[in-house]
């Protein structure tokens, strides 16, 4: 379950608040697409639940799990490469609007997570 055997479970759980405080701060920065980053951190919050379970700002977690959802279709990461250029012309417009829609809802998700991660739980 851990990415390395001799982890501990505190190890782990401050390696992905870690993870989750990075990525936050990736969408807001637009290093990572809104689509990108709240995949990744549905996942990261997946795993906190799976170790752990604690008050994970349900709210916002769950904000991300339905964009995440919502979004399947979308080629926004690795699987873009899988994708013909004429495919990715017509995805990208549509990316690119429904980001624009989400973006201000998901980068106030985002502050709160690293508030909530980054204060609680420093990295090293």
């Amino acid at each position: 379950m851990f990415p390395a055997k001799e982890m501990t479970e505190d190890e782990f759980l401050t390696f992905i608040r870690g993870k989750i405080v990075a990525v936050a701060q990736a969408i807001i920065d637009e290093e990572i697409g809104v689509i990108a980053g709240s995949r990744k951190l549905s996942a990261y919050s997946s795993q906190l639940y799976t170790v752990k379970t604690e008050n994970l700002d349900e709210e916002y977690f769950t904000l991300l799990d339905a964009l995440a959802s919502e979004t399947m279709h979308l080629p926004v990461d690795w699987e873009r490469k899988n994708w013909s250029v004429d495919a990715l012309n017509r995805k990208d417009a549509e990316i690119a609007e429904f980001e624009a829609q989400v973006k201000e809802k998901i980068f106030e998700a985002c502050r709160v997570l690293i508030r909530r991660y980054e204060v609680a739980f420093p990295c090293t």
